[in-house]
C-alpha cells in the first residue's frame, strides 16, 4: 500500500509542476495585441503621440509650462530622461511600457499616458 501512495504522490506533484510549466511559457510569451501608443500632454492639451509598437530608439524634446523635458523611448517603452523640474519625480519613474501606466510632471504640467490593451492581469 505504501507503493501505490508514493506512486499517486510523484504522479500528482509532476502533474502540478506540468501545469505550473505550461501556465508560466504562456505567460512569458504572450505579446500584447494591436497597437500601443503614448500620448504626451502639456497642460491638458495633447502635443505628441508615440507609437510604442515600432520599438524605436528616439528622442523628443517637449516644451512645459516651466521648461523642457527630454523624452527617449526604447524597446517599446517610454521615459522622461532629463527635466528642470525640482524634485525629479518623472526622471526616477523610469521607462514604462504597460498600457495604463503613466509619467506625471507637476511642476512642468506634462503627462505621459499608454494606450493600448495590457498584456495580462498578473505582474511577474
Amino acid at each position: 500500500m505504501d507503493k501505490t501512495k508514493l506512486r499517486n504522490d510523484i504522479i500528482l506533484i509532476l502533474s502540478l509542476l506540468l501545469v505550473a510549466a505550461v501556465t508560466l511559457i504562456v505567460l512569458l510569451t504572450r505579446t500584447t495585441p494591436g497597437k500601443k501608443t503614448a500620448h504626451i500632454s502639456v497642460s491638458n492639451q495633447e502635443v505628441e503621440v508615440v507609437d510604442l509598437s515600432k520599438n524605436e530608439d528616439k528622442e523628443y524634446l517637449i516644451n512645459g509650462t516651466n521648461g523642457v523635458l527630454h523624452v527617449h523611448t526604447h524597446e517599446g517603452a517610454i521615459a522622461v530622461i532629463e527635466s528642470n523640474c525640482p524634485h525629479q519625480d518623472c526622471v526616477h519613474m523610469g521607462y514604462i511600457s504597460e498600457a495604463g501606466r503613466s509619467i506625471v510632471c507637476i511642476y512642468n504640467q506634462v503627462i505621459i499616458t499608454i494606450d493600448g490593451e495590457p498584456i495580462n492581469d498578473v505582474e511577474l
